[in-house]
């Protein structure tokens, strides 16, 4: 383990035990009360406006061993992302505008206007309506990173239009995409993509849920198609597969999740076909919270939201604490690339609302390499 990864772990465990040992103090209170998200500034009509954005900053050491070549040894930190924005609500329409300035780079995030009635109209840039591990924000979902499949089947952010129904445990939604603002600004050319989703909860009540969902994308061609490119697991990773599976393509996705308690457990299974390959793969995934929260879940949108510790450390108590694992698989064989699966395992510490600290262990093997390594996260959100 490299030595700038010790030294954070250290500096990671001298934090949670001062701020655990000193948390009756007013002092100490106060200051971690920053961490419980933003002011909603709201008027008497009930309209609203908010700031939002998140910081990650990771630290990864991993090792990589291609088949054919070299070892390589990964021991880098990063921001994996740096984003602000604001949010609000005036009468019937909530909009959304977010910037992001991880990587040296200034990129359009979310940036849309929502109409809502008996049925919700969307437009602007927004994710295509597919997956549910994709869906789910990223400072919401239970892994560092999320599942190879999302990535290689590239579902990303375009400019387009949504229309959706929602009910109090159900999701409809379908889409027409063009191409994504920053694409526009390098004068990137573009192509058309449909997409659809619906979702279900039969079970749905507190500290219970059973979601299920499916989903389909169409993209006419490969030019401007999804970036389909993904990582064995870490960001700072360097190893890729990426599959070919060019225009005239048709995705699919099967997802299932569920909530019993203090346990979780979400699982997807993804394939695409184009003119030129095809691929397929999903996750299989579980948690339990030591600490007696729950996961808690959105059923209009169909995905998982915010986790709350039950006893935060502002409060005198420990915040939450959960275990996750995870086995991944994606086969790209067929799309000129490789077969590969991993198998991950990580531990979640929630001392406040917006604030959380991530400790995640990969292990991957591939046709062409294998890799493994520890990456820790230092998250907040507001």
């Amino acid at each position: 383990m490299s030595y700038i990864l010790r030294l954070f772990l250290g500096i990671t465990a001298s934090f949670f035990l001062s701020i655990t040992a000193f948390a009756e103090d007013a002092k100490v209170s106060n200051l971690v009360k920053v961490f419980q998200g933003a002011p909603k500034l709201e008027d008497s009509n009930g309209n609203w406006i908010k700031l939002r954005g998140r910081l990650l900053y990771d630290i990864a050491s991993l090792n990589e061993t291609p088949i054919f070549g070299t070892k390589r040894d990964i021991d880098e930190d990063e921001f994996r992302a740096a984003l602000i924005g604001l949010e609000g609500q005036m009468g019937s329409f909530k909009y959304v505008g977010e910037l992001g300035f991880a990587g040296g780079e200034t990129s359009f995030k979310d940036f849309n206007l929502t109409y809502k009635g008996p049925v919700n109209i969307k437009v602007g840039q927004m994710k295509t309506t597919n997956s549910m591990e994709e869906t789910t924000s990223s400072i919401n979902i239970s892994f560092l990173e999320r599942a190879m499949v999302t990535d290689a089947f590239g579902i990303d952010r375009r400019l387009g239009l949504l229309i959706a129904k929602t009910g109090d445990n159900y999701g409809l939604s379908v889409g027409i995409f063009g191409n994504s603002i920053d694409a526009k600004r390098n004068n990137q050319s573009g192509t058309t993509v449909l997409s659809a989703r619906g979702t279900f909860a039969p079970v749905l009540e507190p500290g219970k849920l059973l979601h299920l969902g499916a989903s389909i994308r169409y993209t006419e061609n490969q030019t401007g198609a999804p970036s389909r490119s993904t990582r064995w697991g870490p960001h700072l990773a360097t190893e890729k597969i990426k599959p070919v599976i060019g225009g005239d393509a048709v995705y699919y996705n099967f997802e299932a999740a569920s909530v019993i308690g203090k346990f979780h457990a979400q699982a997807e299974y993804m394939a695409e076909s184009g003119d030129l390959g095809s691929a397929n793969g999903g996750f299989v995934q579980v948690g339990y919270f030591f600490t007696g929260e729950t996961r808690a879940y959105k059923a209009g949108s169909g995905k998982f939201d915010r986790t709350k510790p039950l006893r935060p450390v502002s409060e005198g108590g420990f915040g939450g604490l959960e275990m996750v694992a995870r086995f991944d698989t994606l086969d790209a064989r067929n799309a000129f690339d490789e077969k590969v699966t991993a198998w991950s395992a990580g531990l979640t510490w929630y001392p406040e609302s917006h604030l959380r600290v991530r400790l995640n262990y990969t292990d991957a093997n591939g046709d062409r390499f294998v890799g493994d390594g520890l990456q820790l996260r230092l998250q907040v959100d507001w």
